[in-house]
C-alpha cells in the first residue's frame, strides 16, 4: 500500500517542486523587463546617472510610447501617466520575479496590466479572437496571433499567483520561514496543540505546490 501511495502521489519528487515556479519566473521576468524598459526608455539617455533615479527614464520615449494610450480606459488618467504606471509595473515586476520577492502581490498587478494591454490591442475584436482561439485551432500558435500570447502569459501569471515564488530560490520563502521560526519560538505556540499551530500556519508551507498531504488536512475536510 505504501508503494501505491508513493507511486500515485510522487512524494519523492516533492523536493523538486521549486522548479515549475522558478521556471515561470525566469521565463516571464526577461519579457517584462524588455517591454517595461522599452516603454520607459530606461537608461537610454546620454546623461543618466546611477545615483539619480530621475535620470533613468527617457521622457521622450515615454511620450512616444504613450501614443497607444491616447484613449485610456481610466477616466482622468493621462496617457503619459498611464505609460509610467504600466512600464513601471512591468520593470519592477521583472525585478521582483527574479528575486522571488512579493510575488503573490505583484502578480495581480501584472495580470491587470496584461488584461488592459490585451483589451487595448484587440478592442472590439476580442470576442472574435477568443472564438478563433477556442474553435478554429484550440492550441497555441505564436506566429498566428498575439492573442494566444496574452492568454498564455495570463495563465502563467495565474499559476504563479497560487503556487507562489517557490521554495529555496526566492526571498519570499526565506522571509516566510524566518517569520515561522520566530512564531514557533514563542511559548504560546510551543505549548499549543498541533491543530492550533496549523491555524496560525506554522505547520503548513504555502510554497509547496501540493500541500494536500499535510497532516490533518484530510481529517479536517471529513
Amino acid at each position: 500500500m505504501r508503494f501505491l501511495v508513493g507511486f500515485f502521489s510522487l512524494q519523492w519528487l516533492r523536493v523538486f517542486d521549486f522548479i515549475p515556479p522558478l521556471a515561470i519566473r525566469l521565463l516571464l521576468a526577461p519579457i517584462l523587463w524588455v517591454t517595461g524598459s522599452q516603454r520607459l526608455g530606461l537608461f537610454t539617455t546620454e546623461s543618466y546617472l546611477w545615483w539619480n533615479p530621475l535620470t533613468w527614464i527617457n521622457t521622450e520615449v515615454v511620450q512616444a510610447s504613450s501614443a497607444q494610450f491616447a484613449t485610456p480606459l481610466v477616466p482622468g488618467l493621462g496617457a503619459e501617466i498611464l505609460t509610467y504606471l504600466i512600464g513601471g509595473a512591468e520593470a519592477i515586476g521583472a525585478v521582483l520575479l527574479i528575486l522571488g520577492f512579493a510575488v503573490r502581490w505583484i502578480v495581480p498587478v501584472l495580470m491587470g496590466v496584461l488584461l488592459y494591454l490585451g483589451y487595448m490591442a484587440f478592442g472590439g475584436t476580442l470576442a472574435e479572437n477568443f472564438n478563433n482561439f477556442i474553435w478554429q485551432h484550440g492550441y497555441i500558435t505564436l506566429e498566428h496571433s498575439q492573442f494566444e500570447v496574452y492568454v498564455t502569459y495570463f495563465i502563467l501569471l495565474l499559476t504563479l499567483f497560487f503556487t507562489g515564488a517557490g521554495r529555496w530560490f526566492s526571498l519570499d520563502w526565506f522571509v516566510y520561514r524566518s517569520f515561522v521560526r520566530g512564531i514557533k519560538s514563542t511559548p504560546a505556540i510551543q505549548s499549543a496543540a498541533p491543530v492550533e499551530r496549523r491555524r496560525v500556519h506554522v505547520d503548513v508551507d504555502p510554497f509547496e505546490i501540493n500541500a494536500t498531504d499535510q497532516p490533518g488536512v484530510a481529517r479536517r475536510r471529513t
